[in-house]
């Protein structure tokens, strides 16, 4: 975390400690306050014919400044925000640029909140046609977002390495290239609408962990040939440990042949807003030599845990096989903040463990913490069915909440380990707090929880310097 984000943090501190009285609903915890997770994704797919190139992109509200709109424009939002996109396609390494595209539009948010939410998301997709460029060939796709009001750029640029294949309408004459098998990028499908029709957040190349997902692709294929078979892998190639001699695995297989096609249809991203809507459609090409088929497979998901994976399709048609290979990163995209470092995941941990227990988890290398770590929450898990650990989700959210704000001092972010936050974790948010300041006596907090934990928690600040102790507890 940076000094500024520190500076900041103290004055939210500092405000929390002012009133002399209150009564607070606890709300999100304070990562909302830093610059934390994406704000930013994107992707370049490829089609099939290798004809076009969709660069898909999704930006966070909080990336722009927002102005209040006028009556004509009132029912699109009540605040907007122009966004300026500028895409090139550049040769690589030498930088000369292929292709390059401009666009300006409006974002528009229905409430105050929103303009500076990193969870309200605006998603666009551009189609570019790669006609004059020679294939096969690695670019870079360069995409840079500015704010269209403030004239600045909204986010570090992106640039993308993609691998454009080739494709050969008619079978080499020399029968010795497959580039007459055309395949497009593989699309990841979340949510069915109907058979034909899918929902997707717009990540680029990561989705959610824990969820069962479908796959898509289109085969582009000379009229008088047929696929013989279509192999889809799944191979983890990262774990969430990150262990540096992480052995790739295989994680599911599945086979097709030509019956599991859906002929003359192709997979296509066709609109987008804060989710982006695919559909199987027909192609608008029509062309006498070539057809173009559709593939929907499962990917078996809910027990895939975070981490970095690779799918890998294999194609065979006519006698000949062509193959490639795509990254796909199932993330925890709002994982709470503590968890990202043992430093910090760690030491809340005491609160429910034995001291054999904690000791025990606390010992070894980086990797080796975060691998007993996980081991410990993986016993904990409510449903073993899925990889998603809600018990171990509730924990670091309440961790969040109790690192920053019942911190000693912003130098030194402890509040999970303070007395307040050791309740705050193990018995959640309370339902109402008094804290009262009186002339020569000290600081008093009292937490009321009329839920089922029924108890009244009382604090005492014996210094007057913020660091409240532990006084009583009575059930009620």
């Amino acid at each position: 975390m940076t000094k500024k984000k520190y500076i900041y943090l103290l004055f939210l501190v500092l405000l929390f400690a002012a009133n002399s009285s209150y009564a607070q609903q606890f709300g999100h915890d304070m990562r909302n306050y830093f610059d934390f997770g994406e704000q930013f994704y994107s992707a370049a797919e490829q089609s099939a014919d290798a004809s076009t190139l969709d660069v898909r992109i999704n930006t966070a509200d909080a990336l722009f400044s927002f102005l209040k709109t006028d009556k004509a424009n009132a029912s699109r939002g009540a605040y907007f925000a122009v966004r300026d996109i500028s895409i090139e396609l550049r040769e690589k390494p030498a930088g000369q640029t292929l292709k390059a595209i401009n666009i300006r539009d409006t974002i528009f948010t229905n409430n105050f909140a929103e303009t500076t939410s990193k969870e309200t998301w605006n998603s666009l997709i551009r189609n570019i046609s790669l006609d004059g460029i020679i294939l096969p060939k690695v670019i870079e796709v360069h995409i840079e977002i500015r704010d269209g009001f403030l004239a600045r750029l909204a986010n570090r640029p992106v640039t993308l390495e993609v691998t454009l294949r080739g494709f050969h309408r008619e079978r080499s004459v020399t029968g010795a290239d497959s580039t007459f098998i055309g395949l497009s990028d593989i699309f990841i499908l979340e949510k069915s609408i109907d058979p034909y029709t899918y929902r997707a957040k717009n990540w680029g190349t990561s989705t959610e962990f824990s969820r069962d997902l479908t796959g898509g692709l289109t085969i582009a294929l000379e009229k008088k040939l047929k696929v013989d078979s279509i192999q889809i892998r799944l191979m983890q190639t990262a774990n969430v440990m990150q262990e540096k001699d992480f052995k790739p695995v295989l994680r599911t297989s599945q086979s097709m042949n030509s019956e599991g096609l859906i002929a003359d249809k192709i997979v296509k991203a066709a609109s987008a807003d804060s989710e982006i809507v695919y559909k199987i459609t027909d192609s608008d090409k029509n062309d006498s030599l070539f057809r173009f088929y559709s593939v929907l497979f499962s990917i078996p998901g809910k027990m895939l845990e975070q981490g970095k994976y690779r799918l890998d399709v294999k194609v065979r048609a006519g006698g000949f096989t062509r193959s490639f290979s795509q990254p796909l990163e199932l993330v925890w995209h709002y994982m709470p903040l503590s968890l990202e470092n043992p430093r910090d995941a760690i030491p809340p941990l005491q609160h429910i463990t034995s001291d054999e227990e904690f000791k025990e988890i606390s010992k070894g290398s980086r990797e080796e913490q975060l691998r007993k770590m996980y081991e410990f929450w993986k016993k904990q898990d409510p449903t073993s069915e899925t990889a998603f650990n809600e018990r171990m989700d509730e924990f670091y959210r309440r961790a969040d909440y109790a690192y920053f704000n019942f911190a000693r001092s912003a130098r030194m972010i402890d509040g999970a380990m303070t007395d307040r936050g050791k309740i705050y974790i193990l018995f959640g948010p309370p339902t109402n707090i008094e804290r009262t300041f009186l002339l020569g006596e000290q600081p008093v907090e009292i937490w009321t929880y009329s839920n089922n934990v029924k108890k009244i928690i009382r604090f005492i600040d014996a210094g007057g310097h913020g660091d409240y102790k532990l006084a009583d507890v009575k059930t009620m």
